[in-house]
């Protein structure tokens, strides 16, 4: 069986279907740093898709830094051309080898992700 982000076809539909309007991003990004303690937090996200709420945290969080870790290169390339902020690095990988040290990150983030061992 082929593994899902190797398939190139969802990347494109991908960014069209998570399309919203700016308030409802911004609300998104608010709800995720809440649960920050500090002001300008450190977040990766796993399996970013396209970007939308990496880009969004690093927008509307000052000082924050996004690390955005996909094994979808389609995937990353839209999230490249479409949302890339300069607090945003967005990494290869899958979320067992994300490139830090353990408690670099004051948050992780995780949604719509397919995972199988």
């Amino acid at each position: 069986m082929s593994r899902a982000h190797d398939d190139e076809r969802p990347a494109g539909a991908y960014e069209r279907g998570n399309e919203m309007p700016e308030a409802s991003l911004r609300a998104w990004a608010e709800l995720i740093v809440s649960y920050v303690p500090r002001a300008s937090p450190s977040i990766v996200e796993i399996g970013p898709g396209t970007g939308v709420f990496s880009a969004a945290v690093a927008r509307w969080t000052e000082g924050s830094e996004v690390v955005a870790v996909d094994a979808s290169e389609a995937m990353l390339a839209e999230a490249r051309r479409h949302h890339s902020p300069p607090a945003v690095r967005y990494l290869p990988g899958e979320a067992g080898a994300v490139p830090a040290a353990e408690g670099a990150f004051d948050l992780a983030l995780m949604s719509r992700v397919i995972h199988r061992q």
